[in-house]
């Protein structure tokens, strides 16, 4: 029961940061400082939603981490097999990981530079 509540906590969380950073960006002293920061594409409605869908991602990361593990299991043998095939198996585990990691720090970077594109396309018809 406490994990459904804890679960719908970090939801309600989630969308009502999601929707305060939406606004700060797209507000007037939002666009102001992004513009001195040198991003002002992250001030239009689809640089705020990128970034508050970023935001959400990151509040849902945290969830994750602070949920309690499942119960640890007494009965459960060692893995079993010569020592190189246990070791090949963590080691993939954590290669595992970093490629999720850094697949999402490409997929970042990737719409980061699709929306400077867009920005500078709309800047250039506006002139």
């Amino acid at each position: 029961m406490r994990n459904i509540i804890r679960g719908i906590g970090f939801l309600i969380l989630s969308l009502v940061v999601g929707e305060v950073i939406k606004r700060l960006l797209t507000s007037r002293a939002g666009r102001a400082i992004l513009g001195r920061a040198g991003h002002p594409e992250l001030a239009t409605l689809e640089g705020a939603g990128e970034a508050s869908k970023k935001i959400k991602q990151g509040i849902e990361l945290a969830r994750t981490l602070t949920m309690e593990p499942p119960p640890a299991v007494s009965h459960v043998q060692p893995p079993t097999g010569p020592r190189w095939a246990r070791i090949a198996r963590d080691a993939s585990e954590m290669l595992l990981a970093t490629g999720g990691l850094l697949k999402a720090v490409s997929d970042f970077i990737h719409d980061d530079e699709q929306l400077r594109k867009r920005f500078e396309n709309l800047g250039a018809r506006m002139e």
